[in-house]
């Protein structure tokens, strides 16, 4: 009979006796031997959790059993195979027995060529996902108890102000100093975007990055700064110290949602004193003048708003327009028309605002970052540190020392990766913002007069206009 063999183990069960790689390889291939079975194929997932079946060779081994490559598939135990009780019945039920494939348990000693072996599988799926359950619980149980006994429970991201000392935060001088500066600005009467233009006029000391909105307001909205641990949104005294007065971080968790309140009231009353909606961003696609707006009388008709180039225009005044060149061939565009293309092309981005967000501008200068590609390897890293955490909570076999090695180096993969996407994401850092501003954007024709213009103006840099067409160019 032709066997593929199927082996497992995870971060926290290589700490077992056992339930190695090669430990469960070399029981396999002797019983084959015994058995005098042929194995075609060894399928493993080193470091893989069995909660579900997102295994490069598990996903393998599916693809392989319509072909004929293997009559059975023998494993060491049945959660080797998975520890949900749903996929293991999908791929014993839907994967071996619809291609006629045998499965068998060394450890549990049945198959499913026999009725009790098909009943037994059902049996022990449902445990095996209990066990799984139990170790979530425990997990869980952990890091609730290291929140409990004012223990960090995060091992990255770090706030801003703090270094990791073992199972807790040290301050950090300089940049305790900045945070505590943050929010005596903001008590103060600034804003937070008025802040972080600060900080970032200053050198943005203490970090690698420039300063963002976000971030600013990520630190006026953490509750560690106080000497609190979060966990699962609940707060627990922590063993570090603190950097902010708890009054003074209530006083601004007020001032934050006061202001937020008044922004939006501010939004919808008089946004932009401008009397037209384009005055100053529309520019001239031929000579680079910005156009001005002009009253076109007309026989026996109403009047109708155009806007002219000052340089073809003749009552245009110079003083209050800027010419480029002395002549163009530009003719006029009248107000309405303008105004319309314009509601209805940011109506239409807001549908779709992928179309000009979907294309980061890359720097010649520097290489081309595969930000995908790094997201998915910091998302790889990130799952390792978790396994890590998860260990040192579970098994006695991870010492801190250890723990902290291995977390070190782990951490050191993660700058370096995060350091090749800062280029991209300083490039981008207003894309958040503006995609904000699509959404008030949805219903834009619904808006007043003056609550459009708030909105154009924030949305649109300048709008080239020719004869033939209009260029809008867009504020990211």
């Amino acid at each position: 009979m032709k066997v593929a063999l199927y082996v497992r183990v995870s971060t926290l069960e290589q700490a077992e006796e056992g339930y190695s790689i090669g430990e469960q390889k070399d029981k396999l291939k002797k019983y084959c031997e015994i058995k005098d079975w042929t194995i075609t194929k060894i399928y493993s997932d080193p470091g893989f959790s069995g909660s579900n079946i997102n295994r490069p060779s598990i996903q393998q081994l599916i693809k392989d059993a319509g072909t004929g490559l293997y009559d059975a598939v023998l494993v060491y135990k049945l959660d080797r195979l998975s520890r949900s009780q749903k996929d293991t019945l999908y791929l014993i039920e839907d994967v071996f027995q619809k291609n006629n494939i045998h499965f068998i348990s060394l450890s549990e000693n049945f198959d499913t060529s026999t009725a009790f072996g098909k009943a037994m599988i059902g049996i022990l799926s449902v445990f095996a996902q209990l066990e799984r359950e139990q170790i979530k619980e425990r997990m869980m149980m952990g890091k609730t108890g290291r929140a409990k006994a004012g223990k960090i429970t995060a091992w990255s991201n770090i706030p801003f102000g703090y270094i990791k000392d073992n199972d807790t935060y040290k301050i950090d001088p300089l940049r305790a100093g900045i945070v505590k500066d943050i929010y005596k600005r903001y008590l103060n009467g600034q804003s937070i975007t008025r802040i972080y233009q600060q900080l970032n006029e200053e050198g943005h000391i203490g970090k690698d990055t420039k300063w963002s909105y976000r971030t600013v307001r990520q630190i006026l909205d953490n509750a560690t700064y106080t000497g609190m641990v979060n966990y699962r949104g609940k707060t627990y005294q922590g063993k570090h110290k603190a950097i902010i007065a708890k009054k003074t971080f209530e006083t601004v968790q007020q001032q934050l949602k006061l202001r937020q309140i008044e922004a939006e009231k501010k939004f919808y009353a008089h946004p932009f004193q401008s009397k037209y909606m384009l005055s100053g961003l529309l520019k001239c696609g031929y000579c680079g003048s910005t156009l001005a707006i002009n009253k076109s009388h007309r026989k026996n008709k109403e009047p109708r708003w155009r806007y002219n180039c000052p340089v073809t225009h003749s009552r245009n005044h110079s003083k209050t327009y800027a010419r480029r060149a002395d002549n163009c061939q530009f003719k006029f565009i009248y107000r309405d028309v303008a105004e319309n293309i314009v509601i209805d092309e940011i109506r239409k981005l807001s549908l779709n605002p992928k179309s000009v967000l979907v294309q980061p501008k890359q720097n010649n200068k520097t290489e081309t970052v595969n930000v995908e590609a790094i997201k998915k390897e910091l998302l790889g890293i990130k799952k390792k540190q978790e396994r890590l955490v998860d260990l040192y909570l579970i098994a006695d076999s991870l010492s801190l020392e250890e723990l902290n090695k291995r977390s070190k180096e782990l951490k050191r993969q993660q700058e370096a990766l995060e350091s090749k996407l800062k280029p991209v994401q300083n490039e981008n850092s207003n894309i958040v913002e503006f995609e904000e501003l699509l959404l008030k954007a949805k219903n834009i024709e619904e808006l007043n007069y003056q609550q459009q213009t708030h909105l154009v103006r924030q949305l649109i840099k300048s709008i080239d206009v020719t004869n033939e067409e209009l260029t809008i160019n867009w504020n990211i």
